[in-house]
C-alpha cells in the first residue's frame, strides 16, 4: 500500500488538514496574520528574555568551571549518586554541567573515555536519561523566580531529581532487560582504562595558568556568554515554531461584548495569541485527570508539558501568557517547573545522543523512560506542594473575629459589600476588598499614628506608596490597581487612620486608581465603617479641600511676585 503513495502526500495531507482546520475556524487571513505576529512576539519578548538569561547563567557556569565550583559540587553529590541513581560517584559532574547549561553537554562527556571508565555499560546507556532530567534546570529556576515565584520553582526542582531517578533506573532496567551481559561490562575497554588514569582529577591548581585573576574572570565570562548565545540562538525555532503552533492550539479569540443569550462573543483580528482553543477542548475531556494528577486548575496548562516534550525553551514561552490570563498559580509553576526540566525537550536531543554513544536500539527505551519520570516528577511536585502548603497552613495565622460591612469607593457614591477579618498576628484581611472576587486586602496598623501598613502589595516605595491589585484581567476603563497612600507629609490632615475593633469602627486610606492601560481614572479614599463606627472621610476631605486651595493661592501669588519682580 506504501508503494501506491508518492512521497509526498502523506506530508501535504497533514499540513492541509492542519491548516485547513485553523483556518476554518479564525478565517485564513486572520490565520497568518495570528502566525506572524505571535511568532514576532515571541521573538522580542521571549526569546530575547531567554537568551539574555542564557548569556548570564553560561558566563556563572563557566566561572563555576573556571575556580573549582564544579569539581566542589561533584565531591559533595558524589555520595547521594549510587543509593539514588545507582551510578558511580562521577556522574554527579554530568548532573552539575548539564544543570548549568543544557542536555547536549553530555554528549561530549559521556565520549570522554576518563569520564567514561567508572561506568558499567548499563549505566553508560542510562546517562542519557540521568543528564536529560537536569539539562537546562538554572535557566528554568532562574525564569520561574523571575515571575514572581521563589519557593514553588524549588519544589518543582525536587520533584524534578524525583523524576530523574524513576528514568535513570528505569532505563538500567529495560537496557539490562535487553542486554543482561551490559551488567558487567565496562563501557571503556580494559586496555584504553590505563590511558585515562587520573583524568578527572584535574584542580583549580592545573587550570590555573600565568594570567591574571581578572584575566581569567574575563575570559571565563566572555566564553560563557558566547556559549550563552550559542545556547539561545539554538531555541529560536523551537520557540517559534513550537510555540506558535501549540499557543494556536491552545488559546482562542477575543471576547467582545455578549450575545442575546449572555454568551461571550469570539472574534478573529489576526493578533498574537489568538488561536482555536484545541488543546484545551481536548483536555477539558479528561480534565479530572490532570486535576488530580498534576492539580492543574485550567486545562490551557496541559499544553505546556506538551510543548515540553520538544523544547523546554518553547514551553517557558507559554508561562508569561498563561499568567496574564490568570490561570496559573504556584502549584502550576511547580509542577511546569519538574516537568520542563525532566523532559527538557527530550524528543530533539536523546535520539542524537544515544546514537552517537552506539546505543540507537535503545532510543524508544530510553523516550519510554523519559517520558515516564516525567510523569512521575509531575505527580509528586504537585502532592508534595499540597502537602508543603498544608503543613504551612498550619502555622499561618487564624482569624479572630469578622465582620460584614460596606466599602465606599473613593468619591463615587457606590457600596461594596466586604468582610473584614482580624487575625491572630494583628493583621487584618478585607476580603474582595475593591469588589473583585479574590483580591484580598491585607494590612496591620502602625501603632505610632494608627495609619496602614499594606503587607501584600505587589511593589511599593517606602511606605507611602503600596500598589495593590484590583483585577489581573481589567481592560481600558476598568479599575485594574490602586496606589494606597497612608502618609500625607502634611499636618493639617491625615491620608490614613484606622479605629478597628471588633463592636465598631473605620478605616480610610486615600487611593488614586489606574486602569488596565496604567491610566489613572479615580482618586479619593477608600473608606470602610461598621458598628458604632462614625465615617470620617467627609470632614478630611474638606480640610484637605481647604489646604489644597491655600496651596494653589499660595503657588499663584509666588508666581505673579516673581512676575512683577522681572
Amino acid at each position: 500500500m506504501s508503494k501506491r503513495i508518492p512521497n509526498g502526500i502523506p506530508c501535504l495531507l497533514i499540513i492541509v488538514a492542519l491548516f485547513g482546520y485553523m483556518g476554518s475556524v479564525m478565517g485564513f487571513a486572520n490565520m497568518l496574520n495570528t502566525i506572524m505576529h505571535t511568532a514576532h512576539d515571541l521573538l522580542l519578548n521571549t526569546v530575547f528574555y531567554l537568551m539574555g538569561m542564557c548569556v548570564i547563567t553560561g558566563a556563572l557556569g563557566k566561572i563555576f568551571v573556571e575556580f573549582g565550583v564544579v569539581d566542589l559540587l561533584q565531591k559533595l553529590l558524589r555520595p547521594v549518586m549510587k543509593p539514588l541513581f545507582n551510578m558511580p560517584g562521577v556522574a554527579s559532574l554530568a548532573a552539575v554541567l548539564t544543570f548549568l547549561s543544557d542536555n547536549p553537554a553530555i554528549i561530549a562527556l559521556s565520549q570522554d573515555k576518563g569520564f567514561a571508565r567508572y561506568f558499567k555499560k548499563y549505566q553508560h546507556v542510562s546517562l542519557v536519561n540521568f543528564g536529560t532530567a537536569f539539562g537546562m534546570g538554572l535557566l528554568v529556576l532562574v525564569f520561574m523566580i523571575g515571575q514572581g515565584y521563589f519557593a514553588a520553582p524549588f519544589i518543582g526542582f525536587f520533584g524534578a531529581v524525583c523524576g530523574c531517578i524513576i528514568a535513570t533506573r528505569l532505563m538500567q532496567y529495560f537496557t539490562l532487560k535487553m542486554y543482561p551481559n551490559y551488567r558487567n561490562e565496562d563501557a571503556v575497554a580494559i586496555e584504553h582504562k590505563a590511558e585515562t588514569e587520573g583524568a578527572l582529577t584535574m584542580t583549580e591548581g592545573d587550570r590555573t595558568t600565568k594570567d591574571s585573576l581578572f584575566v581569567r574572570v574575563l575570559n571565563a565570562c566572555l566564553d560563557g556568554g558566547k556559549d550563552g548565545v550559542n545556547i539561545g540562538m539554538a531555541i529560536i525555532p523551537g520557540v517559534l515554531i513550537i510555540s506558535t503552533l501549540v499557543m494556536m492550539m491552545t488559546f482562542g479569540g477575543t471576547a467582545e461584548g455578549l450575545d442575546e443569550s449572555g454568551k461571550e462573543i469570539i472574534v478573529y483580528t489576526g493578533g498574537a495569541f489568538q488561536g482555536t482553543q484545541l488543546l484545551p477542548w481536548l483536555a477539558g475531556k479528561i480534565s479530572f485527570v490532570f486535576e488530580w494528577l498534576f492539580g492543574f486548575t485550567a486545562p490551557e496548562l496541559v499544553a505546556f508539558p506538551i510543548t515540553a516534550l520538544g523544547a523546554v525553551g518553547a514551553a517557558l514561552g507559554l508561562i508569561p501568557e498563561f499568567a496574564s490570563k490568570g490561570i496559573i498559580d504556584g502549584n502550576a509553576i511547580a509542577v511546569c517547573t519538574a516537568m520542563g526540566m525532566c523532559w527538557s525537550g527530550y524528543l530533539s536531543t536523546d535520539a542524537a545522543t544515544l546514537d552517537s554513544l552506539g546505543y540507537r536500539p535503545l532510543v524508544p527505551k530510553a523516550f519510554l523512560s523519559t517520558f515516564v519520570g516525567g510523569i512521575g516528577a509531575g505527580i509528586i511536585t504537585h502532592w508534595t506542594y499540597v502537602a508543603i502548603m498544608a503543613m504551612a497552613s498550619m502555622f499561618e495565622a487564624q482569624p479572630m473575629w469578622n465582620v460584614q460591612t460596606e466599602a465606599q469607593l473613593c468619591n463615587t457614591p457606590e457600596h461594596i459589600k466586604v468582610e473584614l477579618t482580624m487575625m491572630d498576628d494583628s493583621s487584618y484581611v478585607i476580603k474582595d476588598w475593591y469588589g473583585t472576587e479574590g483580591y484580598d486586602l491585607k494590612f496591620n496598623i502602625n501603632s505610632n499614628d494608627s495609619t496602614i501598613n499594606v503587607l501584600n502589595a505587589y511593589a511599593q516605595k517606602n511606605k507611602d506608596f503600596f500598589f495593590v491589585k484590583i483585577n489581573d484581567k481589567a481592560i481600558q476603563g476598568e479599575p485594574a490597581y490602586a496606589v494606597l497612600c497612608p502618609y500625607s507629609h502634611q499636618p493639617v490632615y491625615d491620608y490614613s487612620e484606622t479605629i478597628l475593633e471588633k463592636d465598631g469602627g473605620y478605616m480610610y486610606v486615600w487611593a488614586f486608581i489606574y486602569d488596565g492601560a496604567h491610566r489613572p481614572i479615580d482618586r479619593g479614599y477608600y473608606e470602610i465603617v461598621w458598628g458604632n463606627g462614625k465615617p470620617q472621610t467627609v470632614e478630611v476631605e474638606a480640610v484637605i479641600k481647604k489646604a489644597w486651595e491655600e496651596e494653589q493661592k499660595e503657588a499663584e501669588k509666588s508666581r505673579k511676585d516673581s512676575l512683577s519682580g522681572n
